[in-house]
């Protein structure tokens, strides 16, 4: 039995040693936003959380990310929100209702030259990247991911530096990305071990 046993735990280690760094992630979409200083022309910044104008819908943090994406949803240039003329740039700031493992962004931006283009993420304050965003082609826009390192924190800040030329800042949509950590070798060496347990007391 010892001999089954070790033999168990060196050929679990082997097949699981690669996974025990990989991990999924899920889509999230926020609970709340505020556009700050930014204020609002059009439309309403919930449309850019709500999925109202996506044309596949998802569950927030359930729904894998890479596979949703991968589906190539698209949200409709009609929906989004607008901010005031000048641009006025600034701050939008979404809470996510909870800490979570932020992996990655995805934005749908808007068809014109208002769409966003220079911006930054800031996650409970701390910048993890700076991206700029394409136009998209509409009526019906693809996503665009931006990825940055694992951070964690519940409240995402888009700092708005620019858009393509407008008149104002235009967002269709957006929706973050969270690591969901592989089971490690240790947990499931140990289940294995459970197992193991069991079925020497039925032998017995």
């Amino acid at each position: 039995m010892k001999k089954l046993i070790f033999a168990a735990l060196f050929a679990s280690a082997g097949i699981l040693s690669g996974a025990q760094s990989a991990s999924a992630s899920v889509i999230l979409g926020a609970v709340g936003v505020t556009s700050n200083d930014m204020g609002t022309a059009a439309g309403s910044t919930d449309n850019i959380i709500n999925q109202t104008g996506l044309s596949l819908g998802y569950t927030s943090g359930v729904t894998d990310f890479d596979t949703y994406i991968a589906t190539h949803p698209t949200n409709n240039s009609t929906n989004g929100w607008a901010g005031l003329s000048g641009p006025v740039l600034g701050d939008m700031v979404f809470d996510l209702g909870g800490t979570f493992d932020l992996v990655a962004f995805s934005l749908w931006t808007q068809s014109n030259v208002n769409a966003i283009n220079a911006f930054q993420l800031l996650v409970d304050g701390g910048l993890v990247g700076s991206f700029n965003a394409a136009i998209g082609v509409g009526p019906n826009i693809a996503a665009q991911v931006f990825t940055f390192a694992q951070t964690s924190g519940q409240f995402v800040t888009l700092r708005v530096n620019s858009n393509h030329g407008g008149n104002n800042v235009n967002i269709g949509e957006v929706a973050f990305a969270a690591a969901v950590p592989e089971p490690t070798v240790a947990l499931l060496v140990g289940l294995g071990l459970l197992g193991l347990a069991a079925t020497r007391r039925r032998n017995v």
